[in-house]
C-alpha cells in the first residue's frame, strides 16, 4: 500500500508563497483607501452609509486583482501540489519522465474561475459591510465632527467589520480616556495623535488580516492541486484507488475541529462531515482542507489497490 502525505509539502508551499500575495494585498487595500476622497466618506457619514457604486468600484479592483496576482498564484499552488506527487512516481518507477500532470485541465481552471469570483464576491462585500458598521458607530461621535471621523476611517478599508470596529474602539478609547504610558501613568491623547495610532494598528490589522486569506487562498488551492493530481494520475494508469487521511498539524495551535478531523479516512468522492463558515462558498468544498481560514491542514492518500490503465 503507497501513502502520500502533502503536509509538510503544503507548509514548504505556505512559507514561501504566502508573504508575497500578502504584499499585493496590503497594497491593494492602501490604495483603495487612498482612492476614496474625503468628500465620498463625510457624505457616507452624512447618510449613514456608503454608495452602492463603491461596491461596484471595490469589485473592479478585486477582479483585476484576481486576475493578476490570485489566479497565477493559485494554479502556482496547485501545480506545486502536483509537482510533489510527480516525484514520487518517478522515484517509485511508476512514472518514467516527469511533467505528465496537466495543470491546464478544464476542471482546475474552472476551479479557478469559480474560486476567484467568490473571492471577488466575497470581499467586496465584507468592506462594505465593515466601513457600514463604522460609519453607523460613528454617528454617535458627532463631537469629533465629520472631517475628522472621514479621516480616521479612510484607513480602515479593506478591514473586516470585526477588525474596523475593533480599530474605531481603539481611537474612541485613547480619544477619551488617554494613553496608558509604561510607567502605568494615563497621558491624555489629543485626535491627531490618536488618529496616527489608530492608523499604526489598521496597518497591523491589514497584515494579520492578509496572512489569513493568504493562507487560506493558497491552502484551497494547494489541496485541490493534490486531489486533481491523484485523480489524473489514476486516469494514466500511475495510482490505484485511494482513500483520503485527514492530517492535522497535531500541536498546540490545532482547534478542536481539525483536531477531531485528524485521521479520518473516507473515498475520494466523499466530503469530511464538519462544520466551517466557508461553507458554501465553493462547491465540494469540505472534499479537501481547509476548513475554517487560516487551517493547516493537508490530505495523506492512501493507495488501497493497484493500478489499472482506464
Amino acid at each position: 500500500m503507497a501513502r502520500y502525505s502533502t503536509l509538510a509539502k503544503l507548509r514548504a508551499f505556505l512559507d514561501m508563497r504566502e508573504p508575497e500575495l500578502v504584499q499585493f494585498l496590503v497594497t491593494l487595500w492602501h490604495n483603495q483607501g487612498r482612492a476614496i476622497t474625503y468628500k465620498e466618506l463625510r457624505e457616507a457619514l452624512l447618510n449613514g452609509e456608503m454608495t452602492a457604486s463603491q461596491l461596484e468600484a471595490w469589485q473592479e479592483d478585486y477582479s483585476a486583482f484576481v486576475v493578476q496576482y490570485l489566479h497565477p498564484l493559485y494554479l502556482a499552488a496547485i501545480d506545486a501540489a502536483a509537482a510533489d506527487l510527480d516525484g514520487w512516481l518517478v522515484a517509485s518507477g511508476r512514472a518514467l519522465i516527469r511533467d505528465w500532470f496537466d495543470p491546464a485541465a478544464e476542471g482546475t481552471l474552472d476551479w479557478c474561475r469559480t474560486r476567484g469570483a467568490a473571492f471577488v464576491t466575497n470581499s467586496s462585500q465584507l468592506q462594505l459591510d465593515a466601513l457600514n458598521a463604522v460609519i453607523t458607530r460613528a454617528a454617535v461621535l458627532d463631537a469629533l465632527g465629520v472631517d475628522e471621523l472621514a479621516r480616521v476611517i479612510r484607513p480602515m478599508v479593506g478591514l473586516t467589520k470585526q477588525q474596523a470596529i475593533a480599530n474605531l474602539n481603539y481611537y474612541t478609547a485613547l480619544c477619551t480616556r488617554g494613553r496608558k504610558k509604561q510607567n502605568g501613568e494615563i497621558a491624555s491623547v489629543g485626535p491627531k495623535k490618536a488618529r496616527e495610532l489608530s492608523i499604526r494598528y489598521a496597518a497591523r490589522q491589514h497584515r494579520y488580516r492578509g496572512y489569513n486569506i493568504a493562507r487560506t487562498e493558497l491552502a484551497f488551492a494547494y489541496n485541490k492541486g493534490a486531489d486533481t493530481g491523484i485523480r489524473q494520475a489514476q486516469g494514466l494508469g500511475l495510482m490505484g484507488d485511494c482513500v483520503k487521511v485527514w492530517s492535522a498539524a497535531r500541536d498546540e495551535r490545532t482547534c478542536p475541529i481539525c483536531g477531531a478531523l485528524d485521521g479520518q479516512r473516507i473515498a475520494m468522492d466523499e466530503d469530511f462531515d464538519y462544520e466551517t463558515k466557508l461553507a458554501g462558498r465553493v462547491s465540494t468544498i469540505r472534499r479537501t482542507p481547509p476548513a475554517h481560514p487560516s487551517c493547516r491542514c493537508g490530505i495523506k492518500y492512501e493507495e488501497i489497490s493497484p493500478p489499472v490503465m482506464r
